[in-house]
């Protein structure tokens, strides 16, 4: 199998994110149709601020994006050093 194809990435972001994931697919993919590029920033947009209202770590959510928005080895290296450790408001008390 040839590499150049096969563009899934190694790390597994966290299952809150795959919407996010969903609109950063969709914005590489629409090309240069800015309409639908500001739409799904727009979307992106309320998805970050739902998912900080809702008690995830900011810093988490920015080093998600920027993953999502490249697969670069360096963003991909922060965001698995932060889903290592282990985040308060992460952690549930029952």
């Amino acid at each position: 199998m040839i590499n150049g194809f096969n563009n899934q990435p190694d790390l597994q972001i966290p299952h809150w994110a795959r919407l996010l994931s969903n609109y950063y697919w969709r914005v590489r993919n629409e090309g240069r149709d800015k309409a639908k590029l500001r739409k799904y920033y727009r979307y992106i947009a309320k998805e970050k601020l739902r998912l900080a209202e809702s008690g995830i770590d900011q810093q988490l959510i920015n080093a998600v994006c920027r993953y999502l928005a490249s697969f670069n080895v360096i963003s991909g290296n922060k965001l698995q050093k932060l889903l290592m450790v282990q985040s308060p408001q992460l952690a549930f008390d029952f």
